[in-house]
């Protein structure tokens, strides 16, 4: 009983700015408590050495690491060289990502989309990869849409994607049909301007395409097959470019919509474990969750890689290619070079 009569006098007699300095000390070390839990349990992601493969076809340049001169030995109070410099080292926290939307039949990719996302600058660049792109591969059908069906699943798909570009690719995601449904519904839907008169009916993959052009309001199925939209029955439409200008339009709105709605974190939560696979660990998707809500859509840059057909194919333009990956993708130090990348033009 003395004791507790003690602690008691103790903290009547302590001054207020004492006991506000008390106070603040227990915050902060009750902070730094958990903080050092959260660095525990949620580290940050470590970059895995999956540099790209080099390209079947010989570079007319070789591409050596750039070294400093020799130098002479230095006096010992002097500050140790920096560490020279290579074509794949990396930039701080830029990761890169490929976004892959699967068809009803879950066989080819029915959508394609490198993402560089640079956490230090907070800002995250998308390209849609047009499906019936020719890339440099030894099979019969040569389209990179093809790849995870007949190359090895995901990892081959990963594969083309990064020897195409010159890129590594961090993680993938890859999304079906249903969850992308979910998520717009989640948000309550989307108001997204339809770009045209869209008349479209393929029972083989009970697929009913019917909308008028301009402003609508959309749910989740209807999101999907505005999505899907690439040409009416009689031939009309937009082809595959424009339907990837659509899906980048709906994935922005969907994007914007959701960041609207943070409270409702343990939905996207629950539609991403039910409908996403992923090679990123739980924690390593909470850490970028983390980082992600001060994210600004200001700062997320969408386009298409540049393409061009030519019957059966679509073969990118390599200068603007080159230009693209280094402006936005490009998770290296130094800009990626046309040996770096493997484009086949015709």
């Amino acid at each position: 009983m003395s004791n507790i009569k003690t602690g008691n006098i103790k903290t009547c007699n302590m001054t207020r700015s004492e006991r506000v300095c008390r106070a603040l000390l227990i915050v902060m070390i009750c902070v730094a408590s958990l903080w050092g839990m959260w660095q525990i349990l949620v580290p940050k992601p470590v970059i895995a050495d999956n540099t790209p493969p080099v390209p079947s076809r010989p570079a007319t340049t070789p591409v050596t690491p750039i070294s400093r001169p020799a130098e002479t030995a230095k006096p010992a109070e002097e500050e140790p060289t920096e560490e020279p410099v290579t074509p794949y080292k990396r930039r701080e926290d830029c990761w890169t990502f490929l976004l892959v939307g699967m068809d009803r039949g879950e066989g080819n990719t029915d959508s394609l989309m490198l993402v560089t996302y640079d956490v230090a600058e907070q800002t995250v660049s998308v390209a849609s990869i047009a499906r019936d792109l020719r890339v440099d591969v030894d099979r019969k059908l040569k389209k990179i849409n093809a790849a995870y069906a007949v190359s090895g699943g995901i990892d081959g798909l990963k594969r083309e994607v990064s020897m195409t570009f010159g890129v590594p690719i961090d993680y993938y995601f890859r999304v079906n049909l249903r969850g992308f449904i979910r998520l717009v519904n989640a948000v309550d839907g989307i108001d997204y301007s339809v770009p045209c008169y869209m008349n479209y009916d393929d029972p083989d993959q009970d697929l009913y395409i019917h909308y008028s052009k301009g402003m609508q309001h959309l749910n989740g199925q209807q999101a999907m097959e505005v999505c899907r939209f690439r040409q009416n029955n009689d031939g009309s439409g937009y082809g595959d470019e424009g339907r990837q200008k659509t899906q980048r339009g709906v994935l922005t709105a969907v994007i914007k919509k959701a960041l609207s709605h943070p409270d409702r974190i343990n939905d996207y939560l629950s539609i991403a474990a039910e409908n996403l696979d992923t090679d990123m660990s739980l924690s390593e998707l909470a850490w970028f969750a983390t980082k992600a809500l001060s994210f600004n859509t200001e700062n997320l840059n969408l386009m298409s890689m540049p393409c061009e057909w030519k019957n059966p194919y679509m073969y990118l333009d390599a200068d603007a290619t080159l230009e693209m990956v280094n402006t936005y993708f490009n998770p290296y130090v130094l800009p990626r070079t046309a040996d770096q990348l493997d484009i086949i033009t015709r």
